[in-house]
């Protein structure tokens, strides 16, 4: 099945980016990849077809450390990890990384469990709502890194990810070029919890040909107000210094 995924040649663009990409991480990348097509035949895990999967997936992941480099050792959190995105691309290509993947539902959660399993992946899964696993003293403030895909607004987002890090912490939030306005908008939201927003524009090559993504790179300057995050209807109904 690999040979019907993705045009693995993109992968070479991440030597750019400083990732080594050697012949053990090229093939645990075309194992999780068979892993989430596989699973998706009977499960809804991604709409992207098999043969964009390299570009839109695997590189659309692993760019976050073209703009960021987590220390070695960093615990690093992956909010809303559906199919293991970007997560599970990250840990293989930075196998010191301590990796925590966390979802709400729980079929996603099984295949995420089972996953790091067959690849053989030291994480921790974890079947819990952010807003609410982020007042636990187990997540709150214990993460070096925390990373999401396609998740949320990014007003709202910086709410999730925010009381996750530990100050000095990094959040990164992969988006669109579209949506670099909305980026700028969560400055707000970052101050009141803490941290100060950077937007850095970033070019992949895909298999469909050059794409523009945007990252929200939140960094944590002090500890985060205890009230947050909020409820997830407040969270959504009233966003931190944003429109809904």
């Amino acid at each position: 099945m690999h040979a019907q995924i993705g045009d693995w040649a993109m992968l070479e663009q991440a030597a750019a980016w400083g990732i080594a990409l050697n012949t053990p991480a090229r093939e645990q990348l075309a194992h999780y990849l068979t892993l989430v097509y596989e699973a998706n035949q009977r499960m809804n895990l991604t709409r992207v077809p098999p043969e964009q999967a390299v570009g839109r997936h695997l590189m659309d992941s692993l760019c976050l450390l073209a703009v960021y480099a987590p220390p070695e050792g960093a615990q690093l959190l992956d909010i809303g990890s559906g199919a293991g995105l970007p997560g599970i691309p990250l840990a293989i290509v930075r196998p010191d990384l301590r990796l925590t993947l966390l979802d709400s539902h729980g079929k996603t959660v099984q295949f995420l469990r089972e996953a790091c399993d067959a690849l053989n992946l030291p994480a921790t899964v974890v079947h819990a709502r952010a807003e609410e696993w982020a007042h636990t003293p187990a997540a709150r403030e214990q993460f070096d890194v925390a990373v999401a895909r396609a998740v949320a607004k990014m007003p709202i987002l910086a709410e999730l990810m925010t009381p996750f890090l530990k100050t000095g912490g990094v959040g990164l939030a992969l988006k669109s070029v579209n949506e670099r306005e909305e980026i700028s908008q969560a400055a707000p939201a970052a101050r009141i919890l803490g941290a100060t927003l950077e937007l850095h524009p970033i070019t992949l090559e895909t298999e469909q040909g050059t794409v523009e993504r945007a990252i929200g790179l939140l960094r944590k300057a002090r500890a985060t107000p205890k009230q947050y995050p909020r409820a997830w209807k407040q969270i959504l109904n009233r966003p931190l210094g944003g429109k809904p």
